[in-house]
């Protein structure tokens, strides 16, 4: 059997042996709700306020400021249609190159009357400060943008985006689901929420929480029972909570000498490729998180390339994993103005803490010969 080389760590991470050891004894323990009163939901309680904790304390925010949800896509259409109780109307700001998640949403709110100035990022991968300062009306209700582009890996400068926020007195909303656990971070004062999803980190599929500032007003998107402070109805995900905080307990102890491995094995990916399977190009020149590249091979076919590297043994992805089922190019490479036939021949690469030199140098020479193979 071929040895599999995964580089789509943007799609999902693998569960940390640590974290599947925290979950196991919360699935085979005596059945209990943290929303039951009686002796067993107590301490179900317990863990889960723990676990919230833990998270909080991570990110320097506070407990009551952590609110649990399935992922990062019902995260950020929480936070999105959450701003408007009532009917939708206003102005946003945005940029063209969100996750679907969010250029999804934003759409739905613009049928229902909000008006959205989806910014142009350009080749450099994010809107700048400046854009964003420019496009603030009177009736602007909000800004929101990707903290890092999931298929380039470009990323916002949200600590000046966040200052004109705050000054403007404007929600900031982020999806950070590429974000964490990539490198450390504090979060700007003028960050109103921010979405976050367990799979990326090596916790279990089906968690994720938001981070929504004391004094944000949002209107939650599911409905029922009291839970996370009326802000998500639900029987809370107790086994997905107490993995996803140990997750995060593990960044505290990996961080920051993770990102500085990822960046190198990044690094060392791009430059092999840029040698052995010339030409390439990488898309995106803005500052980059640690762990991903978006690598365009004029001349050939990005489905194609994924057929043959995935028979080859390697693991990757054409843009975002959401929508990599399609043959079109890539939406975000697109409105950033890449040419159809780069956009067409681009591959998404991805690493996580445990990606090895090994495994990066076999990539590039897998890549190379099946890139060559295409070409003549």
């Amino acid at each position: 059997m071929t040895q599999r080389i995964y580089l789509d760590n943007n799609s999902t991470t693998g569960v940390d042996p640590r974290v599947l050891e925290a979950i196991i004894p919360e699935l085979s323990a005596t059945p209990s709700n943290p929303s039951s009163i009686h002796f067993l939901g107590k301490e179900a309680k317990a863990r889960l306020n723990r676990s919230r904790e833990t998270i909080a304390a991570f990110l320097s925010v506070k407990p009551q400021e952590i609110v649990f949800t399935s992922g990062g896509t019902e995260t950020m259409n929480f936070l999105l249609r959450g701003l408007f109780p009532g009917p939708v109307s206003g102005h946003a700001i945005s940029s063209n190159v969100e996750h679907s998640c969010v250029n999804k949403t934003l759409l739905r709110l613009q049928e229902k009357g909000l008006d959205v100035s989806f910014l142009p990022a350009g080749l450099l991968g994010a809107v700048s400060p400046e854009q964003i300062k420019e496009a603030i009306r009177p009736d602007t209700r909000f800004i929101s943008l990707i903290a890092v582009n999931n298929e380039t890996g470009v990323k916002h400068d949200l600590n000046a985006i966040g200052q004109i926020a705050l000054e403007a007195g404007i929600p900031l909303i982020v999806d950070g689901v590429a974000w964490l656990g990539k490198e450390l971070f504090t979060i700007h004062p003028g960050i109103s929420a921010i979405g976050f999803s367990g799979h990326k980190i090596h916790a279990p599929k089906g968690i994720g929480f938001a981070f929504v500032r004391l004094g944000l007003k949002l209107k939650p998107l599911l409905v029922g029972a009291p839970q996370e402070n009326l802000l998500r109805a639900g029987t809370e995900n107790l086994a997905g909570i107490v993995g996803l905080a140990k997750a995060i307990e593990i960044l505290k102890t990996e961080l920051p000498s993770a990102t500085e491995r990822m960046a190198l094995l990044r690094d060392r990916l791009e430059a092999g490729l840029l040698i052995k399977a010339s030409p390439a190009v990488v898309n995106g020149i803005g500052p980059r998180i640690c762990n991903t590249c978006s690598i365009s091979f004029p001349g050939d076919l990005g489905e194609d390339l994924l057929i043959a590297l995935d028979m080859a043994g390697i693991a990757i992805s054409h843009g975002a994993a959401c929508a990599s089922g399609a043959l079109e190019p890539s939406r975000v490479l697109l409105n950033m103005g890449v040419p159809l036939h780069i956009a067409k021949s681009a591959i998404r690469f991805s690493l996580s803490r445990n990606t090895t030199v090994e495994e990066i140098d076999q990539a590039i020479d897998i890549i190379s010969q099946v890139v060559s193979h295409f070409r003549n």
